[in-house]
């Protein structure tokens, strides 16, 4: 888990931000950490150690705790959350892209 430094504020991590802004359990916050930053649902549960249907459950959870229907509609949401907070944590860091052709 990543722990950011926010406009000089005392450190908070995505996760705890997301469990204190939604009343989300810390594993529904990894999920929702993963899939903002542009995983999908199948690579999170790769990632957790889990089966794809249980991240669908936790999903299906967080869909409810957050008011939203859609993954996007989720990641939007928390993006803007992330922006109406004073001291957000940092949005996650996209892995990056080999746009290069090998071969």
């Amino acid at each position: 888990m990543v722990s950011v430094v926010a406009d000089e504020g005392p450190e908070i991590s995505q996760a705890d931000f997301l469990k204190n802004r939604f009343g989300l359990t810390p594993t529904q916050a990894r999920v929702v950490i993963h899939l903002s930053a542009g995983h999908s649902l199948r690579s999170s549960a790769k990632t957790l150690g889990v089966k794809y249907e249980t991240v669908r459950g936790y999903l299906k959870s967080v869909f409810q705790k957050t008011g939203t229907h859609r993954q996007a509609e989720l990641v939007l949401t928390v993006f803007t959350a992330m922006s109406d907070d004073p001291k957000p944590p940092a949005l996650p860091a996209s892995p990056p892209r080999n746009d290069s052709l090998s071969g």
